[in-house]
C-alpha cells in the first residue's frame, strides 16, 4: 500500500450511543468529509469516517483496486 497522503487519513470521534458512518465519494478522501464528520461528532454521536481502499494514497493504486 502507498503512503497515505496528508488529509486523507481516516478517523474516529467516540461518542454517544448512536453512532454515525460518513464515506467519501468516488476518487474522494475522508479530508473532504471532516467538516461534516466534525459536526456531527459536536453533536454527540460517534463518527467513524474511514478511507476506501485505493483513495487518499495514488492513481497507480486507485487503478489497482478491484471491487
Amino acid at each position: 500500500m502507498s503512503e497515505i497522503l496528508l488529509g486523507a487519513e481516516p478517523q474516529s470521534w467516540p461518542g454517544g450511543r448512536t453512532g454515525v458512518l460518513v464515506v467519501h465519494g468516488f476518487t474522494g478522501s475522508p479530508g473532504s468529509m471532516r467538516v461534516v464528520a466534525d459536526a456531527i461528532a459536536e453533536a454527540g454521536h460517534t463518527v467513524e469516517l474511514p478511507l476506501l481502499p485505493g483513495h487518499g494514497t495514488s492513481v497507480a493504486e486507485m487503478d489497482a483496486t478491484a471491487w
